[in-house]
């Protein structure tokens, strides 16, 4: 079974961000600032070796080569596209010119307006998120083109896999992936193999062109999946605006026993490290609670082996680098590697188990 990492390209300087948060802004910022808010809590996470910069070339290939050593089959990097104005671009533009990055990436388009609060609802809106027409759609498939034509680009039965955040949100959308088809197909590349994200604001599939669903952790399990009690106490903790606090282990076993079905879409699953925005919103965070790598390698080997419906061989982890949120494969300080080495010895169980 392959195994997808969601990347964050926002560890490196842009004047939009100059601008919003003051000179020099970078996510290191939110994750240095980061403080323990109970006993035991993991904060600050610090980077093994340091903060890097993704406009570094030498950072992008230590990151594939670290994928490499660990298993991790390839990336899929969040792409920020705003009718036109591009946002976080230069890592994976940046990739295309760099053959010693060898692992297999893809693209999803965060098609999320961006707020200062960090959650992609429409207030404090720092780059409000609006789609065009047709000569947008255009603009936009002449921007991927060179992507999807890139041998590390990921394909499923040949089409490339493009992933979407929200396509609930795109007016026409099953008009615009139709168009972008049918410019595909006049450079011989064949149509898109689309995934929609299910996830705190999408419980089912929207689009009739898309061709799979991603569950998104542990967003999706933390809305859908818990008890109405839990729901309760979420909601109050939110109305007092304090820390919303979940066990790891009960929300990966809402995950781990999920049979839901998608209207007939293809499943590619979708799973976490660990969760703790705190660094992002402070006692407003949600943290999921008694994570450890032990635990995320015996739960990833047990996904990866039990069937769904309608499933591809590909889990989706959240993520390689949300530093900010708490979801990072990526070593650090307090464990060392021990979060890939997780994923290392997961898929060799895995693939054990699968072939007795």
């Amino acid at each position: 079974m392959k195994v997808l990492a969601l990347h964050l390209p926002q560890f490196h300087r842009i004047p939009e961000n100059d601008e919003w948060w003051g000179e020099g802004f970078t996510e290191w910022d939110n994750v240095r600032r980061a403080l323990p808010l109970f006993e035991g809590h993991d904060q600050p996470r610090i980077p093994l070796g340091g903060p890097y910069d993704l406009s570094d070339p030498k950072t992008i290939i230590r990151q594939h080569e670290l994928a490499t050593k660990y298993d991790i089959d390839g990336f899929i990097y969040y792409h920020y596209w705003f009718n036109g104005k591009r946002l976080l671009e230069k890592p994976v533009e940046m990739l295309l010119d760099l053959p010693e990055a060898n692992r297999e990436f893809c693209l999803c388009w965060a098609n999320e307006p961006w707020t200062r609060a960090w959650d992609g609802k429409n207030h404090q809106i720092l780059m409000e998120q609006t789609f065009g027409g047709e000569p947008d759609w255009q603009a936009h498939i002449d921007y991927l083109i060179p992507f999807f034509q890139d041998s590390r680009y990921i394909r499923l039965d040949g089409h490339p896999l493009f992933f979407v955040y929200t396509p609930n949100k795109i007016p026409d959308f099953d008009a615009m992936i139709r168009y972008w088809n049918a410019e595909l197909e006049k450079t011989s590349i064949p149509s898109l193999y689309v995934v929609e994200f299910l996830s705190s604001f999408n419980l089912s599939p929207s689009s009739k062109m898309s061709s799979a669903v991603m569950e998104f952790e542990p967003l999706y399990s933390a809305r859908y999946e818990v008890s109405n009690l839990v729901k309760a106490k979420r909601f109050l903790r939110k109305r007092l605006r304090t820390i919303d606090g979940l066990d790891y282990d009960y929300l990966w076993n809402c995950l781990l026993r999920r049979k839901r079905a998608y209207l007939g879409k293809r499943l590619i699953k979708g799973c976490f490290v660990n969760f703790d925005n705190s660094p992002r919103k402070g006692k407003r965070a949600f943290i999921t609670k008694g994570a450890t790598p032990e635990k995320f390698g015996r739960y990833l080997t047990k996904l990866m082996e039990i069937p769904r419906e309608n499933q591809e061989d590909i889990v989706v982890i959240n993520a390689w680098n949300e530093w900010g949120e708490g979801a990072v494969l990526e070593p650090d300080e307090a464990n060392g590697y021990a979060w890939l080495e997780a994923v290392r010895d997961a898929k060799r169980l895995a693939s054990f188990g699968e072939a007795l």
